[in-house]
């Protein structure tokens, strides 16, 4: 049998655990900073503004898309390079990519601005806000490189301060700003400098890559496998946007300010097991590179994201006024119903991202149609059914779990996933219910 002691031993000499424990803590104090922002703008806005504070936040995850095809792109070729030890493309892959992505942000800024007036018009929030979210655009290109190549080396202590750093300045200037009175442009211009600050720290503390070498580099191969983790990212963001989205557009301000605060709650069931698939996937392509078994890596990835669920989950069940007392105050104690179910929706999310991740990580890219199929149920199902809160849960709790059982079958049992491949069972669904419509 087993000792306690000799379990310790083991589990602090697994590099996975020990790496995830790192860029645990680095999120739980993001989180931690997150959520001190969350409780002073819940204070210093009414429901209201909070829901204008919602919707913005919930483009800037749908912005945050290209954030992260970024950020996995070049972390999926330097974690390969590293593998080879071909330090040289790791810098040339660097310094073009700031480039390059510098001159798009502005493309980006430009297309933004125009379209700008009929996104406000359907969410129903001022165009001025939409205009300082366009400031964040360039830091958002640039920033993923940084975090990329931290990630691609396995410097995950570098990468976890990162982490710290962004959270912190949000919430700082967030405080300030509005404070001094600029109300909901203070909290939304709070995160733009996040995003700037952060990006300054890692560019000082990775410069010494800023080198472009002569030496050929594939950028072919990174546009190409740029597109499946575009689909993949964008698919599995608009998931827990799109939501918020429409509840702002179907439902009341109050209403809709009251979604905004128990999905944030519901949230942290799978931003705190985030520093899980951050550690997993450039091991994942490391070993893939070297020809190495790596099923086991997402076996060890599922078994801790369980734990950091269930305990979220838990805690909800048990103290749910207590922890929103705490973190949002009286004016919202209506959600203390909603917060563990809303939990478990994205308790099982953080499964599907995981596992949507890994094969990502082996360059298995098939999974992507189910993803997209599962947007257009969500977008559809909420259309048709939205008369309560707790129809709009129903629906994404079905959705999400239906996902998770395909992605275990494609993941695990290739021959049954062919079967499936053809997505017959989402476009049945899908083809009744727009009739319904």
């Amino acid at each position: 049998m087993v000792s306690i002691k000799d379990l310790l031993e083991k589990v602090k000499k697994d590099k996975m655990i020990k790496d995830s424990f790192v860029l645990l803590v680095a999120t739980m104090i993001m989180n931690i900073s997150g959520f001190l922002y969350h409780f002073v703008m819940g204070r210093l806005l009414d429901p209201a503004k909070y829901g204008v504070l919602g919707a913005i936040l919930s483009i800037l995850y749908i912005l945050l898309v290209p954030f992260y095809v970024i950020q996995t792109s070049i972390s999926k070729f330097i974690a390969g390079f590293k593998a080879k030890k071909d330090y040289k493309s790791i810098s040339n892959i660097f310094s073009r990519s700031c480039k390059k992505l510098f001159f798009i942000s502005i493309i980006t800024i430009i297309i933004i601005l125009i379209i700008s007036p009929y996104i406000a018009k359907y969410l129903n929030i001022p165009v001025k806000t939409i205009w300082v979210v366009s400031i964040a655009i360039p830091f958002m290109f640039l920033l993923p490189i940084i975090r990329g190549l931290l990630q691609g080396i396995q410097n995950f202590n570098k990468l976890g301060w990162n982490f710290v750093v962004e959270a912190i300045s949000k919430f700082i200037f967030g405080l300030i700003l509005v404070y001094i009175g600029l109300h909901v442009f203070g909290a939304i211009l709070g995160i733009v400098i996040s995003y700037a600050v952060s990006f300054i720290v890692g560019f000082i503390l990775l410069k010494k890559y800023f080198k472009t070498y002569k030496k050929e580099l594939n950028t072919k191969a990174i546009y190409k496998y740029s597109l499946p983790v575009f689909i993949t990212l964008l698919t599995l963001t608009l998931f827990y946007s799109l939501d918020v989205m429409l509840v702002k557009h179907y439902f009341d301000e109050i209403t809709s300010g009251y979604y905004v605060a128990f999905a944030l709650l519901g949230r942290i069931a799978f931003f705190a097991s985030f520093s899980i698939v951050f550690v997993l996937f450039p091991k994942v392509v490391e070993m893939h590179e070297l020809k190495k078994e790596n099923i086991h890596l997402l076996k060890k990835a599922l078994l801790l994201i369980t734990i950091v669920c269930l305990g979220v989950i838990t805690g909800y069940l048990i103290l749910p006024k207590l922890v929103v007392l705490i973190l949002f105050g009286s004016k919202y104690i209506a959600i203390t119903k909603y917060i563990a179910a809303f939990a478990l929706v994205m308790s099982l999310f953080s499964y599907v991202y995981v596992i949507a991740f890994y094969n990502l990580s082996i360059n298995r890219t098939n999974f992507v149609y189910y993803l997209f199929i599962l947007n257009i149920l969500e977008i559809l199902l909420i259309i048709r059914f939205h008369s309560s809160l707790w129809q709009i849960i129903a629906v994404l709790l079905i959705l999400i779990f239906i996902t998770l059982i395909i992605m275990i079958l494609y993941t695990f049992n290739y021959k049954i996933a062919k079967i499936i491949s053809k997505g017959k069972i989402y476009e049945k669904t899908a083809h009744r219910i727009w009739k319904r419509l």
